[in-house]
């Protein structure tokens, strides 16, 4: 197995043996899973400070610490990337949630059962349990059939412009001419509205006239497995009338395709597309554009040369709380005795689980990252901004504790997801 590319073939323990080591890599330095609290430092100097509701309500501007404006402005930038990360904690957990609730609902589970408040990642976990116990049971009911499931981890991207932003507001903005230098080990890409020169990739669902590496609905040219309701150049188990093959096909399927494709699709993609450059990208484009790209993304480390190491630090750990990742190219077929409850199963799997692995293997741990590297620089930044006073003080103390309960709500949420993974990937054939 590659470092970049999951392989899960039929599966009752494999995809939670690899997903585990993940669990262990990045959720151990957590409240009750190892450790991971507020330095003794910070809470010793906050004790006799006043609270902090500007950072509660996000209102991080509206702060104003007396001393060198140079300490404030870490200070402040601190504060932002604690705030950012605590919001998108939460808005993790209610895309986790509504995921598995539209899961569920294809499932035909009750609106009751996919009902709850995101808190802590308690909410996710209610909902993705209760649907991670409903795919056991449709798999315990067909035992005979047997899944193949395989997936690539989701590519993610920094947010340039809120790097940039954050940079500029901490006291070291990036030099003129260093932008396309700053992403180390990936590339720059955005909005086009000019010339695309490189390559242009479309969300999952838009149209697709390119390379489809998961589920495509349409006509897939070459490497298809799946139902195909038009013409069948390869293996057709079901009955051929007229050329068209009305089971399922391993080969190229000319039209109505239903499945994996790894080849060119002209349809729909339930993962990215990527197509060839050209004068009208309507998604990213990557490998240049004739004009100025509009809201770049880094699919690397953004490192700009030559900015404070602190700055540095601090606003990486902020761009991990905006950064996003494409859904996970998730591919799924079925061997067996394959009935329409597996069918069903399977369409429902192809529409909701890329973005559930999306959270299990890319947004969460690199949110958990930026979380656990917040907290742990609270301390030396309480060494260096004593001056401030004790509002800062308090200040620090307050975005350090919430970051650290963003930590075990991340570490809940991702373990959701991963028993919604690792459900559908086992026990199918009773094992």
């Amino acid at each position: 197995m590659s470092i970049n590319r999951w392989k899960l073939l039929s599966m009752p323990v494999v995809l939670l043996g690899v997903a585990a080591p993940m669990l262990v890599n990045c959720g151990s330095n957590i409240p009750g899973a190892g450790g991971l609290e507020v330095p003794d430092a910070v809470k010793e100097a906050a004790d006799a400070a006043g609270g902090c509701d500007e950072f509660a309500r996000g209102d991080i501007k509206a702060l104003s610490f007396k001393g060198d404006a140079k300490a404030d402005g870490k200070v402040k930038a601190f504060l932002q990337a604690s705030y950012d990360i605590n919001k998108v904690t939460v808005e993790m957990e209610n895309g986790l949630i509504a995921s598995c609730s539209e899961l569920g609902k294809n499932l035909g589970m009750s609106a009751g059962d996919l009902k709850a408040e995101a808190g802590g990642g308690k909410g996710a976990e209610k909902v993705c349990g209760a649907v991670a116990a409903k795919i056991q049971s449709v798999m315990k009911a067909n035992a005979d059939a047997k899944l193949a499931v395989e997936f690539d981890p989701p590519k993610c991207y920094a947010d340039v412009d809120g790097m940039a932003q954050c940079l500029d507001q901490c006291g070291s903005p990036i030099e003129p001419g260093k932008l396309e230098a700053s992403c180390e080990g990936g590339e720059i890409s955005g909005k086009c509205d000019a010339q695309c020169k490189g390559k242009c990739t479309v969300d999952a669902g838009a149209q697709c006239n390119g390379t489809c590496k998961a589920s495509c609905s349409g006509k897939c040219e070459a490497n298809f497995k799946g139902t195909c309701g038009g013409k069948c150049d390869g293996k057709c188990d079901g009955k051929q009338t007229s050329g068209a093959c009305a089971g399922t096909c391993e080969g190229k399927c000319d039209a109505k395709a239903e499945g994996t494709c790894g080849g060119t699709c002209e349809g729909s993609c339930s993962a990215t597309c990527e197509m060839k450059a050209a004068a009208n990208c309507q998604g990213s484009c990557s490998g240049g554009c004739s004009a100025q790209v509009k809201e770049p993304k880094c699919s690397g480390d953004f490192k700009p040369p030559q900015v404070d190491p602190s700055c540095q630090q601090t606003c990486a750990n902020r761009a991990a709380a905006s950064a996003k990742c494409d859904p996970a190219n998730v591919r799924i077929t079925a061997n067996g005795k394959v009935n329409s409850d597996i069918n069903k199963l399977i369409a429902a799997l192809n529409k909701s689980l890329p973005t559930i692995v999306k959270l299990q293997m890319g947004a969460g741990p690199k949110l958990k990252v930026g979380a656990e590297a917040v907290v742990r620089g609270a301390d030396g930044l309480i060494q260096a901004s004593s001056e401030l006073g004790g509002k800062a003080l308090a200040c620090i103390k307050a975005g350090a504790e919430a970051t650290t309960r963003a930590t075990s709500s991340i570490d809940v949420n991702v373990k959701a997801s991963v028993s919604v993974s690792a459900s559908a990937s086992g026990k199918v054939g009773g094992s």
